[in-house]
């Protein structure tokens, strides 16, 4: 009898980044269950999934999505664990010593999570490295009414915990921080203040594996092209660089942190003072994580290797001068931006073979089904339209400043 091939479980197989920790997976000839709240999502139709379990939301009721998913672990067929989004990370980070004893997964320990998802203790750690931040406020520490007279104008107030641009606010002057303020931490919990940087320099990401003892694995910087909304969303393409300096400042955080397994890092460079400073970190996969598998860097088979307890060779050299495409987002770009005539030949020489794109292939072109027939849904619904969509961000002229 052959042996049984081992069984990963990928978590919100909805989000782009899941993709691919599902094609790592099937490639090195495991076999591929994914799961996701919604019967409708681009993760379902992949060819290289096996099995499909729908689960309670991590979001709207986390108490029964983690006891279904106890459960379903609890048949001990699951051989390593990838969740890949915020909520589901978090919720799993949580409960890591329950579901451990079903199966394996690579996370660290729950208080050193807290401060890769809590973004003011990652200023703060960042800032004990001696890694540049923008210049940053915390009200709770020192008084609503001492930071709105200190800050410099515009500046932002920021959640703590929040993904992408949720929640984040400009304003323009102290008695707006005061009245604002207020009104978004009761809506997102605890806030801070941040110095402005204007959007007019590169942004960059940094994707890294560290393993114990502060050891780099591999790491993988990417610069941002263009963004959906154009004020600064999300990046819908990116460019493969090397930047040995930026990788550093990624790395002096993680080692202050004592972080363990992946990470993604949000970096901006500042036109003042031309300095690249930390923006935030996201302890899950972020939504351009195939920019790795652009580079060369297969960082799903380093976690399966970590979490199997087996030794991981590091790859720190990676191939720079790719280029990583979100098609739907770049295409509502063209669309919204002010600059889409000025940059009309960069936006058509992006539809080459050199781009890879997120989720558009001819080897596996079920994904970009999925995703079509999930947004065809949300078209139904005027709310989550404009959720999905960022309609109101990418009306809006001021811009912001997320992942």
């Amino acid at each position: 009898m052959a042996p049984r091939r081992p069984n990963v479980f990928v978590l919100e197989v909805q989000n782009k980044a899941a993709l691919p920790v599902i094609e790592s997976a099937h490639a090195h000839g495991r076999r591929v269950i994914a799961g996701a709240p919604r019967r409708y999502c681009l993760g379902f139709y992949s060819r290289s999934v096996r099995e499909r379990v729908i689960y309670p939301s991590p979001v709207d009721d986390p108490e029964r999505c983690i006891a279904f998913l106890l459960r379903y672990l609890s048949r001990g067929h699951v051989d390593v664990l990838f969740p890949t989004d915020d909520a589901m990370t978090d919720l799993v980070a949580r409960h890591q010593d329950a579901i451990r004893r079903h199966t394996r997964l690579v996370i660290p320990p729950y208080e050193v999570f807290s401060g890769g998802r809590d973004k003011i203790l990652t200023l703060q750690a960042a800032e004990r490295a001696g890694v540049p931040i923008p210049r940053t406020w915390y009200p709770h520490e020192q008084g609503l009414e001492a930071v709105a007279a200190e800050a410099e104008y515009p500046c932002l107030i920021k959640p703590a915990v929040s993904a992408g641009a949720r929640g984040m606010t400009l304003v323009n002057a102290p008695e707006e921080l005061t009245e604002k303020l207020p009104a978004v931490e009761q809506e997102f919990g605890r806030c801070f203040v941040q110095d402005f940087v204007p959007h007019t320099d590169v942004q960059y990401k940094v994707d890294a594996v560290m393993g114990e003892g502060g050891r780099l694995l591999a790491g993988v910087v990417y610069s941002k092209l263009r963004y959906y909304p154009p004020s600064g969303g999300s990046s819908v393409l990116n460019r493969i660089v090397r930047r040995p300096d930026v990788l550093d400042l990624a790395v002096r955080v993680m080692r202050e942190l004592k972080w363990y397994g992946f990470c993604d890092f949000d970096f901006i460079t500042d036109p003042r003072d031309g300095l690249v400073k930390l923006m935030e970190i996201n302890p899950r996969y972020p939504e351009s994580f195939r920019a790795t598998c652009v580079a060369g860097v297969d960082m799903t088979e380093m976690i399966y290797q970590l979490a199997c307890g087996l030794d991981v060779a590091p790859q720190l050299d990676y191939r720079a001068g790719g280029f990583l495409r979100f098609l739907p987002g770049d295409l509502l770009w063209f669309l919204t931006s002010r600059d889409r005539f000025q940059q009309l030949r960069s936006f058509l020489t992006s539809f080459t073979p050199s781009v890879r794109c997120q989720i558009v292939s001819r080897r596996d072109p079920g994904p970009l089904i999925g995703y079509l027939l999930e947004n065809l849904l949300i078209l139904a619904s005027p709310a989550e339209r404009a959720t999905r969509f960022r309609l109101r961000q990418a009306r809006q002229s001021s811009p912001s400043q997320g992942e």
